[in-house]
């Protein structure tokens, strides 16, 4: 074997490292796997040994990415070299993200032959950051001034200071008001999408096994951190957390990294945006205790939308379907006032992420009805 290279990364990137590498042609790993099945199908550890001794075949690349090794047992994960290796002449490896023992089986092996290489996140600078802030004053993120200020204060400082320590960011307030959708526009600013965390979806126990690491094949923390596509990350719904396992985000936030049975992952440049349902800091310091607390590095508060800015997101959203949809089906729209009806009643509506729903089905309930009357006549 030429090269083993060791990728800890998004998937985006990993694809971009080995096409500039000119790899267009390669075998999978589960084709690997289903050649070593058929070698040891009889069970013969002597037949096994021979093959892997002659007649073994030439393969330029192997490319194994990471959701590949959720489709293979623990006995692929334990004896991954001579796996791979079995019956095979491999000149070029390329994996993404590899668990801990497939790492260290390889470290052993053939250390002399092997490269680390990783994602390179970007990384903004202070006058990147005024920039974005001067963007996000015309963005589809509507109201919540003071938000997007707190919020690119925090950018700047962490640019400035470079500390090689996670910023962390908690957004409170009422549902619905903008905190997912700036945490969406922050990682595109950083040039990918956004990692989102869900703990409220899981059990405690769940969550556990979630965190700690449970089968390599299950998801992770570690494992979802590890294929970000940038440093952005949100934790929703923080205040749904289980305190049991609040000491993992003391060695997260503190040290910037992050471990468990199957993975280790450096975050120490992430951004970390927790995002809850908290009234005020005296709340949140009382839910979350003051470890948690005090290793928040700002909390920003997000407001209830204004009737004024309730109307704008009201116009956006019929703008946004409107550039999808024919002429004929926009003079549809407008022939029954369906945007007239949504702001005379803005007052009812408070959270945004229903209202863009309400009226995404309102209008296309108006189409299907004048579409089912032609074919009637």
């Amino acid at each position: 074997m030429d090269k083993i290279v060791l990728f800890d990364g998004s998937k985006k990137d990993f694809n971009s490292y080995i096409k500039k590498h000119g790899v267009e042609e390669y075998t999978p790993f589960m084709e690997l796997i289903r050649q070593y099945n058929e070698k040891i199908r009889a069970n013969d550890t002597s037949a096994v040994n021979e093959v892997g001794e002659v007649n073994k075949n030439v393969i330029e690349n192997v490319v194994i990415y990471s959701d590949d090794f959720a489709s293979v047992t623990d006995h692929v994960i334990t004896n991954f070299p001579n796996i791979v290796i079995l019956g095979h002449d491999i000149e070029n490896l390329y994996i993404q993200n590899a668990p801990k023992r497939v790492k260290y089986s390889l470290e052993v092996e053939f250390d002399d032959i092997l490269k680390n290489r990783k994602s390179d996140y970007y990384e903004a600078d202070s006058e990147d950051i005024i920039k974005f802030y001067n963007n996000l004053k015309n963005s589809n993120v509507v109201g919540q001034e003071e938000a997007k200020k707190k919020t690119c204060v925090g950018l700047y400082k962490s640019a400035v200071l470079k500390e090689n320590q996670p910023l962390v960011l908690l957004y409170y307030g009422p549902s619905g008001v903008g905190k997912t959708e700036l945490a969406k526009k922050i990682s595109s600013f950083y040039d990918g999408k956004l990692t989102r965390i869900q703990f409220s979806m899981m059990q405690t126990d769940e969550a556990f096994k979630y965190i700690f690491g449970d089968t390599h094949g299950k998801p992770s923390l570690a494992r979802d951190l590890l294929s970000r596509e940038t440093n952005v990350v949100l934790i929703d719904e923080f205040d749904k957390v289980s305190p049991s396992l609040y000491n993992v985000f003391y060695q997260m936030f503190d040290e910037g990294e992050f471990e468990d049975i199957n993975y280790k992952v450096d975050v120490s440049n992430c951004i970390f945006i927790l995002t809850s349902n908290f009234n005020n800091e005296k709340n949140i310091a009382e839910v979350l205790g003051f470890p948690i607390f005090s290793r928040i590095d700002t909390k920003i508060k997000f407001k209830e939308l204004t009737k004024a800015e309730l109307s704008l997101v009201i116009e956006k959203i019929f703008e946004s379907i409107y550039k999808k949809i024919s002429t004929e089906d926009q003079k549809l729209i407008d022939e029954v006032e369906l945007k007239n009806k949504y702001l005379e009643s803005v007052d009812i509506f408070k959270n945004i992420r229903l209202l863009d729903k309400f009226i995404e089905n309102d209008i296309f309930n108006v189409l299907f009805d004048s579409r089912i009357q032609k074919n009637h006549n």
